[in-house]
């Protein structure tokens, strides 16, 4: 998964919103309990939180701070 996420390594966030109906739509999700979010970033790539690398639905970012 490192691998795969270094290519986030120096990108820089622009906004982060709710996915919206019509890009649920698209991926073939339904509304449910677990909103996603869309990160977007200034070289206008994107990053959408899913279940798994299938993109079986929404998943959850866990934010948290080194103590």
């Amino acid at each position: 998964m490192s691998h795969y996420a270094s290519e986030l390594i120096g990108k820089t966030i622009a906004s982060v919103r709710d996915i919206t109906d019509e890009e649920y739509k698209q991926l073939g999700w339904y509304k449910n309990s677990n909103p996603t979010a869309v990160l977007e970033f200034t070289d206008d790539t994107y990053a959408i939180v899913m279940a798994d690398p299938e993109g079986n639905g929404t998943g959850f970012l866990d934010i948290g701070e080194y103590q």
